[in-house]
């Protein structure tokens, strides 16, 4: 089982790090005459996190914490200790201080190393709700979610149509 320790003073000073680099240029480089095309304004957003995900064949989520770091209109930004691939659905838990807690719930756009053994993930944000979007019951969510359809192989129930061309 993962560490649940997060020690959360170091990772808000990577993340000042981080926003310095941005601010100075130091964490992109843009081929000259060239700029950022980010499509949203990001703001910035940091709040303790559970990041839920399926790791492998497995049918059951695994949660790892984790600190977002900023929040657009169809992103979110968090640190963590594990390398996700493009594409792996996420769900993330925030809480917010004296507000209910929600999910939020996405495919990873980016992840690169950001330092100290932290690993900061893009999400691109697929739905958000007041309850857990897929952990609780995977299945049911690949069923009835479509940017879900296809993620977890394991997890698909073969249609009756598929189950006789295979006998």
């Amino acid at each position: 089982m993962p560490s649940t320790y997060v020690d959360y003073a170091a990772l808000d000073t990577l993340l000042n790090d981080l926003d310095a680099r941005a601010l100075t240029g130091g964490t992109r480089t843009f081929p000259i005459g060239e700029e950022c095309r980010r499509l949203r304004v990001r703001h910035s957003f940091r709040v303790n996190c559970i990041v839920r995900f399926l790791p492998g064949d497995s049918s059951t989520a695994t949660q790892i914490m984790g600190r977002t770091r900023n929040l657009s209109q169809n992103g979110l930004a968090l640190l963590v200790r594990r390398v996700f691939a493009v594409g792996e659905p996420v769900e993330v838990e925030v809480h917010v201080v004296g507000r209910p807690k929600h999910f939020l719930a996405g495919l990873t756009s980016f992840c690169r190393y950001a330092g100290r053994g932290y690993y900061e993930v893009g999400v691109r944000l697929q739905t958000a709700s007041p309850h857990p979007v897929f952990s609780a019951n995977p299945a049911e969510a690949i069923r009835v979610l479509d940017w879900l359809k296809g993620r977890w192989p394991a997890l698909h129930t073969p249609s009756p149509q598929t189950a006789r061309a295979t006998v």
